[in-house]
């Protein structure tokens, strides 16, 4: 569960909008103490230098490349290039951060909008480099600021300038960037209440994603490789985001009532869709104190980590909405949730909504047969483990025989096991997605106390998608008694190999007969190589070749380890017993994972209440 955003220091509530504005104070101190660093005061004053002016190529409007020059006495330079359409003004101002001033391609669509459009230069300010201590940390050594509220620092500095633009609608400035720009954007619009827009895009942890709730592949604040973003007080926090006294959603919150707009890829992984759309959720109780919900939006598309047009074209229409009420044609998409939430990761009171089952024609769905599973023995017990790559740890040895299942588990062995336990379904083993989805492949039928479980032909031998960690240590207990039929309790469900409880996430028992896998389990039957190395065994996780390039680049659904193993290089993660911090179970897919930071070979993890649509498990036993 993420902090609550209305609980005061000593303990007490916000009910009014006075009470949030005392509210915001504390936590703007939090924020800065702990994550981006104390900023210096608004400079005495800002004077510009014409470097020069022309017409803009499209012919839509004039383009001034100028420098601001800050402060009377330490005078710091930063570039910018300004964007203005032809006709008087006032107009609304977008500002963006730019690391090559120029490069927004869709600058002609916000002139014909009647835009202003600003990039300003960041790396004036902050060269974003480790250990570097740039000329805005030299000008003001008494502020322990990172890099990220420099830059943040700078967007206020061009919101100083306009001031002094009668060409500018000071009430309608919108300030944007992506990932790192976005995580900026973001912290500027938090601190300023000039801006009356922010729209961070894709700007994952430090950003609009939540540091306690990550999606397979997201970027963790440990992870992060470039640390300098940050004040050196988050360092504590990595793999221990459960002691944050804070989360994004609060910085998201500073922002109301006031207009939000996150736009995010589905697909963009490192930066943790997921988590955004938890710390918006989070944030909307800040936004409900004023009436100001739909000023609380977030949109989702697919494809990977950029600023396309697609995302622009979302800040035009949304900016449209906010700041002249020009309603688009399809609000809705604006408060964008195709994740399933868990109801533990979200606030008290946000809750994630019904999911409507559709109809399935019965000619494609039939009941589930009692699958015969296989399994592949893996020994060469007190193998030694892999080097570790990257830093992310050292995987792969272990001291005894076992095996593992030749593939993951499949609609048909889940749907067999609900059909066995799932009559009535209080740990909800089963997920409505698994449904309504296409991708999914189970439907149930019937009543509470005598439901019972079809699989979708076309997907019986896939892997089951939409279990929780929670629900693969229940298959894992099932099979351990040996398969029986009845209500969930402790004979079936919720004792064995783990035994289950209200409180705290098990651990495997000793005798466990079947289990879920351990991360080293998992890496030796997936890279290890028994027979190489003249009979001494090594890993192919990277390549033989010495080139330090992983042997793996992509998902090969067809590849099989060097013991048989299938299914170990697909598109869908599995579950392991890794335990990472206090809130976070591991997740591994041999298709590699680069994001920003080479991890090695797909090791993330999640929190163990999530059920997604790329999330499966894999059950391994001790051998005789």
């Amino acid at each position: 569960m993420l902090p609550d955003l209305f609980t005061f220091e000593d303990g007490s509530s916000v009910k009014t909008p006075e009470d949030w504005r005392r509210r915001r104070r504390e936590l703007t101190a939090m924020l800065l103490y702990y994550e981006y660093g104390r900023m210096p005061p608004r400079p005495d004053r800002i004077d510009v230098v014409v470097d020069r002016a022309r017409p803009h190529r499209s012919g839509k409007g004039r383009e001034e490349w100028l420098t601001l020059v800050i402060g009377s006495k330490r005078q710091l330079r930063m570039r910018l290039v300004m964007y203005v359409p032809y006709e008087d003004g006032p107009h609304a101002v977008i500002v963006r951060e730019e690391g090559r001033l120029g490069g927004t391609r869709e600058v002609p669509m916000f002139l014909d909008a009647g835009y202003i459009f600003i990039e300003y230069a960041r790396h004036d300010l902050d060269p974003d480099r480790d250990e570097a201590i740039g000329p805005a940390q030299e000008a003001y050594p008494d502020y322990d600021w990172a890099t990220l509220a420099v830059w943040a620092w700078g967007g206020m500095r061009v919101v100083d300038y306009l001031e002094t633009r009668k060409e500018a609608d000071l009430k309608r400035i919108v300030i944007t960037g992506h990932s790192r720009g976005g995580k900026m954007a973001l912290l500027a619009a938090a601190l300023d209440e000039r801006f009356a827009l922010a729209v961070p895009n894709g700007s994952g942890s430090g950003g609009a994603g939540a540091h306690r709730v990550l999606g397979p592949g997201a970027e963790a604040c440990g992870m992060n490789d470039k640390p300098w973003w940050y004040h050196e007080r988050m360092k504590f926090f990595g793999d221990n985001e459960s002691a944050l006294p804070f989360d994004q959603h609060f910085l998201k919150a500073l922002i109301a009532p006031r207009a939000l707009l996150c736009t995010e890829s589905i697909d963009d992984e490192f930066a943790n869709p997921h988590g955004s759309q938890v710390t918006s959720a989070a944030a909307m109780k800040a936004f409900r104190l004023y009436g100001a919900e739909k000023r609380n939006g977030i949109v989702f598309r697919r494809g990977k980590h950029d600023f396309n047009t697609e995302d622009w074209k979302n800040v035009l229409e949304f900016a449209e909405w906010q700041l002249f009420d020009r309603a688009p044609k399809d609000a809705a998409r604006f408060q964008g949730a195709p994740f399933a939430i868990p109801s533990t990761l979200l606030p008290a009171g946000e809750h994630p909504g019904e999911i409507a089952e559709p109809e399935h024609d019965s000619v494609n769905l039939r009941e589930p047969k009692r699958p015969a599973s296989r399994f592949v023995k893996i020994e060469q017990a007190s193998n030694a483990a892999d080097e570790n790559h990257y830093g992310r740890g050292a995987y792969g040895a272990v001291s005894y025989v076992y095996e593992i299942g030749e593939h993951q588990v499949t609609n048909e062995e889940y749907a067999d096991f609900l059909d066995h336990v799932a009559a009535s379904d209080p740990a909800e083993l089963y997920h409505p997605r698994m449904s309504s989805d296409p991708r999914g492949g189970i439907v149930r039928r019937g009543a509470n106390g005598s439901y019972r479980y079809l699989v979708k032909k076309a997907l019986a031998s896939q892997p089951v998608n939409y279990v929780s960690y929670f629900d693969a240590l229940r298959y894992a207990n099932w099979l351990h008694n040996a398969r029986p039929r009845g209500p969930q309790g402790r004979a079936t469900t919720e004792d064995g190999a783990y035994r289950l409880t209200k409180n705290g996430v098990p651990e495997r028992r000793p005798g466990a007969k079947f289990f879920v896998t351990s991360e080293d389990e998992w890496y030796k039957a997936a890279y290890y190589e028994p027979k190489a190395n003249r009979g001494r065994g090594r890993y192919l996780l990277m390549s033989p070749l010495g080139t330090g390039r992983p042997a793996i680049t992509r998902p090969m659904p067809e590849w099989r380890s060097a013991y048989g193993v299938r299914q170990m290089a697909n598109q869908t993660w599995e579950w392991n017993e890794s335990r990472v911090g206090g809130l976070f179970r591991g997740i591994r897919s041999g298709a590699w994972f680069l994001g920003n930071n080479r991890q090695a070979a797909g090791q993330f993890f999640i929190n163990p209440e999530f059920e997604l649509v790329n999330v499966g498990f894999r059950i391994a036993k001790m051998s005789p």
